[in-house]
């Protein structure tokens, strides 16, 4: 299990209690700021996806699909049309079989945003 993968009810307690005693504005950041399964390294997802464990592969899917989903809002349409024939299953999958192909210590954010710059 990597890391930072808590178990749903612990994990929504965490951010709000975070939340509630964090600053209510945080400045904004030009390069983001990346949560959840995106800060898994690439040999963790690959573990987790093979593991099977429905709650972390839940996590695992929620962060990819949110991540490519908001993705369509800025892009091009034939960068939609894309997304969109491809599925959730296929960008799922396809996301998983660049992390295999990416050396272990690689977080998982950093090949989606690759995926996302190279996808036509």
């Amino acid at each position: 299990m990597p890391a930072n993968a808590l178990p749903i009810t612990r994990r929504a307690l965490w951010l709000a209690a975070a939340l509630l005693t964090g600053p209510l504005a945080a400045p904004a950041s030009a390069e983001g700021y990346v949560m959840g399964a995106g800060t898994w390294a690439c040999g963790d997802v690959t573990q987790v996806a093979q593991a099977g464990n429905d709650n972390e592969v839940g996590q695992l899917a929620g962060w990819i699909m949110g991540f490519w989903s908001s993705a369509t809002f800025t892009r091009e349409t034939g960068f939609v049309d894309t997304v969109e024939s491809v599925g959730g299953r296929g960008v799922f999958d396809a996301t998983l079989a660049e992390c295999a192909k990416a050396p272990p210590e690689t977080l998982l954010h950093i090949v989606v945003q690759s995926m996302i710059r190279n996808t036509k």
